[in-house]
């Protein structure tokens, strides 16, 4: 084998490991994972100078040394392989969850909270944003049957108005509807 070739090999080592890192770091931050994925490179570089860089078994050797890539992932935070599974579930639980009287929502929030994908200022927003939603269309349907009870019930007329705090609303049915 050529040294050229085995220059390939070790340049091949080192690409395919850093792309194992970056895989694993997935669930990091994207600027510590750059941060991360800098410092192990420049490590393998400093690492390579000292040893004959062209030499692959000399790479393998260094790239153990510097450690598993899923360790390495796990030591900066990284959630395990597949534990991302249920995660995509948490947003669709908690958007349509008040569907399934409320339970649906609950499991959301619960997948969330324990999961380690979601950012804390994303499970705050995920569980108080749907909740001050609810609120208001609470409130926005009391508002609306409050302004509808003023209004006069059944008559015989075919076109009814009906003002209610200053503003008059008008139909053409025999009920005011607000």
């Amino acid at each position: 084998m050529t040294s050229r070739q085995t220059t390939g090999e070790a340049d091949k080592l080192v690409r395919r490991y850093l792309a194992q890192l970056d895989a694993a770091l997935q669930g990091v931050d994207a600027s510590r994972r750059e941060e991360i994925l800098t410092e192990v490179h420049g490590h393998i570089d400093e690492g390579r100078a000292e040893l004959d860089p062209d030499d692959a078994t000399s790479v393998r050797t260094l790239l153990d040394r510097v450690g598993d890539p899923a360790a390495i992932a796990a030591e900066a935070g990284a959630p395990p392989p597949g534990s991302g599974r249920w995660d995509a579930w948490a947003p669709w639980l908690i958007i349509f969850g008040f569907i399934a009287s409320g339970l649906g929502w609950i499991a959301g929030v619960l997948i969330l909270w324990t999961s380690p994908t979601w950012s804390q200022r994303d499970k705050l927003i995920a569980t108080f944003v749907p909740l001050a939603g609810l609120v208001a269309l609470f409130f926005g349907l009391v508002a609306a049957l409050r302004a509808g009870a003023s209004c006069p019930g059944p008559t015989t007329l075919a076109s009814t108005t009906c003002t209610t705090k200053g503003v008059t609303l008008r139909s053409e049915s025999p009920y005011c509807w607000s």
